[in-house]
């Protein structure tokens, strides 16, 4: 499971050569800065195991450790369906890289001024129920601010970028689900989920529509996400080939989507 986890993982990251080309190694010069604002309060997509089920993930503190740069503390709240648990957990900063300004093939305006690689460790309430642990590998896009870092948000999905990816594994059962999470479209273990259509515009498998994912799919319809009514084929899509919901439909998704549920 391991080996499978770094390879995904790996493998996303070699999808963005600009990575490699564009970006040099800067660790030591900046680990001492907080990125704490990147992950702080944000809402993250995700699934869990192998029939894509729905789970999200809210980072409601973090802090950076008093002893070492590279450690960062958090708590948060996990949520598959209706059932919320807490956890707490450590992320740890790897390696920080800073893209090579002076370079003339690298001024992509979507490129990011620095990427973040980690790994993390949270674990859930083991006083609540169907709790176990997350552990994994991160990467973080950010940019400069007056006020600090901000996250870039120009890449998204399933290419690794602003993504957790790794496990999950329940307290009580050795069995580990592969499990990633990311600011938009997660990254899927069989890529069957979403896949990449137009543009900021991705594909979503109908096939799991039930799997919690409803409501996040029809409250982003058109403008992040399109359900087409064949998801394997690569032709050419028209606009019968998409699938159409009613106005009722979607306007309550929105509602359910935008309520609080990590107080």
């Amino acid at each position: 499971m391991k080996t499978f986890l770094q390879t995904l993982f790996f493998l996303s990251l070699s999808l963005s050569l600009f990575a490699q080309d564009c970006y040099t190694e800067a660790t030591q010069e900046n680990i001492k800065s907080d990125y704490c604002q990147l992950w702080h309060e944000r809402t993250f997509q995700g699934t869990i195991g192998d029939d894509n089920q729905r789970i999200e993930i809210r980072f409601v503190e973090i802090s950076k450790d008093s002893e070492s740069h590279f450690k960062y503390h958090v708590k948060g709240k996990s949520r598959v369906n209706n059932h919320v648990c807490d956890f707490q957990g450590t992320m740890t900063i790897d390696q920080i890289m800073l893209l090579d300004e002076a370079r003339r093939d690298c001024d992509e305006p979507d490129l990011s001024e620095g990427i973040i690689y980690g790994t993390y460790v949270l674990n859930e309430n083991p006083d609540q129920k169907h709790t176990g642990q997350f552990s994994g590998d991160f990467k973080t896009l950010f940019d400069k601010s007056p006020h600090g870092f901000k996250l870039n948000n120009a890449w998204f999905g399933q290419d690794g970028f602003n993504s957790f990816m790794g496990r999950w594994e329940s307290y009580v059962k050795c069995e580990p689900k592969y499990c990633s999470w990311s600011l938009r479209i997660p990254p899927s273990k069989k890529e069957n989920l979403f896949k990449h259509y137009d543009k900021e515009v991705y594909l979503f498998n109908f096939e799991y529509i039930d799997r919690g994912w409803k409501t996040y799919v029809l409250s982003n319809l058109n403008t992040l996400i399109k359900v087409p009514k064949d998801f394997e084929t690569n032709e050419t899509r028209s606009v019968l080939d998409f699938m159409e919901f009613s106005e009722d439909e979607i306007s309550r998704a929105v509602e359910d989507e935008n309520k609080v549920w990590w107080n």
